[in-house]
């Protein structure tokens, strides 16, 4: 299997759905049936959501510190663990158990991300190579929504997870073959590398180019915890959100339609960065991200929800996959890893404050979302141009 096969970017693509269309992201289409049916209140749904969000930091960071490599065995047991995990759900609703498999689940889904989108430069013939890839999360979300809206009304939610896991069980078949090294090569280093620093190396380390870059890299990382932050709120309650106008399991079509607008995002962003450069393309990204979510607050008729769900779907990729850009630009090592893990944190931060303050007031969440996505907007343009990132 070589590396130029038309069907590469697919496979990456459909990896991607696994870890993220459905691994992580089924969970917000079943949710308001679990709680119809389960009878819970919003804060055990938030808090499963962070413990998701905790288990897919754990699996950004194990490889951001180099205690995992990202390499074949690490990719496909992944694969493995996401759809297993899909179909514990159904197991029992007791929620030590949901928490403690949706950790795994988050975990899995870290390591597939980033096994992911590390290989993307490297294995892309061509710039929409690595949007089609990225667009295999906006895949999972719309074949999360389908399965949603079609089987909701004759399946209960055990059933609905079991169908997922089936799903993702064919995609991983797939997905098994993106090109991944068996063993990550890694560059052994010297002992003037690993020795302490003398008075001659602290001179000459670190340069104004090295300092700048990790001011840059800090403030980048930073705006991307804000975007984490605030993303993820839309993402897991955007459903909830529309569940009183469409009701329980229409609402998935909200989720139908940011699927559909997530997977054609990335490519339509490649094709506006590369037209007027990726610091300006990023800007009108995250204009419209934090317009979406303002939008969301009146949600009261379907046609603004929809409208909320597409702007949503069309914007958060968009910015994942340009900020990891400037990320790389920047000629920083795991640069995906690195920030990825920032964005978890982020993603933590934002169904726990849901969970904690605002579990009754749903329309007080997005506010405080579009908040973050403003900030994260700011912070993350200050952090490219500090780099001198001006493409």
């Amino acid at each position: 299997m070589t590396t130029t096969s038309g069907l590469t970017p697919i496979r990456g693509g459909l990896g991607m759905s696994v870890a993220m269309g459905m691994g992580r992201f089924f969970y917000t289409p079943a949710l308001p049936l679990m709680v119809a049916a389960l009878h819970w209140s919003s804060a055990p749904g938030a808090w499963i959501a962070t413990l998701n969000y905790v288990g897919y930091f754990i699996g950004t960071l194990v490889i951001a510190r180099g205690w995992v490599e990202p390499n074949r065995f690490v990719y496909r047991l992944s694969l493995i663990v996401s759809t297993l995990g899909l179909a514990a759900v159904a197991l029992t609703p007791n929620l030590l158990w949901q928490g403690s498999i949706r950790t795994i689940a988050g975990i899995a889904s870290g390591l597939i991300f980033v096994c992911v989108t590390q290989r993307i430069p490297a294995n892309s013939r061509k710039p929409r190579d690595g949007g089609i890839s990225y667009g295999g999360v906006g895949f999972g979300i719309l074949v999360s929504g389908a399965i949603v809206l079609v089987a909701g009304n004759v399946a209960d939610w055990r059933q609905l997870w079991l169908i997922c896991a089936a799903v993702s069980a064919a995609f991983t078949v797939i997905a098994w073959t993106w090109p991944i090294p068996s063993r990550v090569p890694t560059t052994k280093k010297t002992p003037a590398e690993v020795a302490p620093p003398t008075d001659a190396t602290h001179d000459s380390s670190p340069t104004p180019f090295d300092a700048n870059r990790r001011r840059a890299m800090a403030i980048l990382s930073t705006g991307y915890f804000f975007q984490g932050g605030g993303y993820i709120i839309i993402g897991t309650y955007l459903v909830v959100l529309a569940g009183p106008v469409f009701g329980a399991t229409a609402a998935a079509s909200t989720w139908l339609i940011a699927g559909i607008a997530t997977a054609a995002s990335p490519l339509t962003w490649s094709a506006v960065a590369s037209r007027i450069g990726t610091v300006k393309a990023l800007t009108v990204c995250y204009c419209l991200q934090v317009f979406g979510a303002l939008l969301a607050v009146f949600g009261s008729t379907p046609a603004v929800l929809i409208i909320a769900a597409a702007l949503f779907g069309f914007t958060f990729i968009g910015v994942v996959m340009m900020t990891i850009g400037i990320g790389t630009q920047m000629g920083v090592t795991n640069a995906s890893a690195k920030l990825t893990s920032w964005y978890s944190i982020g993603q933590i931060a934002g169904p726990a404050l849901v969970a904690a303050a605002l579990a009754e007031n749903i329309v007080a969440a997005f506010i405080a979302s579009a908040i973050a996505l403003a900030i994260a907007m700011a912070l993350t343009l200050v952090g490219a141009l500090t780099a001198n990132i001006d493409r």
